[in-house]
């Protein structure tokens, strides 16, 4: 009895292991940011190799915020994007002037290492994304974090991605603002 207990827990180990993906994520801790700051969520630098990553991780990321409570987070995207486009530095930094002028508490950027399906049988979808808050009159980082997870066969791209996202948003250190 206790042999097949003790099988039954190894091979329940394995499936929650195998059906879970591998993922990590590291973040410090930083200063309360009030949530009812007003945050400007700029295109991540695109390290990938898969065009307009760094627009589609901003877009998730600006959603992410806005449904976690911060009410006044406003999206800078370019407005003429070329969909083949895989350096993206240009039409970043014409958003970091559009955010830069605008009337922001806080910078939202980061860079996306990873954002595609590996190859083989299951093309599991693979996603790094790393997430910085400058404050934005003197551009000083006050929070970091970094994540990366490699789903499972049948997960979409788009749910590895909000996965990440979210838990990178879950690790800021937004406060209510009665807080």
């Amino acid at each position: 009895m206790k042999r097949q207990f003790r099988h039954a827990w190894l091979l329940a180990a394995m499936a929650l292991a195998l059906f879970s993906g591998c993922a990590v994520m590291q973040s410090e801790e930083g200063n309360p940011i009030p949530d009812d700051s007003t945050f400007a969520v700029v295109p991540l630098v695109n390290l990938s190799q898969t065009p307009q990553a760094g627009e589609q991780a901003a877009s998730v990321l600006a959603a992410i915020l806005r449904a976690k409570g911060s009410g006044n987070v406003t999206l800078y995207l370019p407005q003429v994007r070329d969909p083949l486009l895989f350096d993206n530095s240009e039409q970043r930094q014409e958003a970091i002037t559009q955010a830069r002028s605008g009337n922001n508490d806080y910078l939202v950027s980061g860079t996306v290492e990873e954002w595609r399906y590996k190859s083989g049988l299951d093309g599991e979808p693979a996603v790094g994304v790393t997430l910085e808050i400058r404050s934005a009159d003197d551009q000083r980082i006050v929070w970091s974090g970094t994540a990366a997870r490699t789903g499972w066969g049948r997960e979409s791209l788009s749910v590895a991605a909000h996965k990440v996202i979210d838990e990178l948003a879950d690790a800021m250190p937004l406060v209510s603002g009665g807080e």
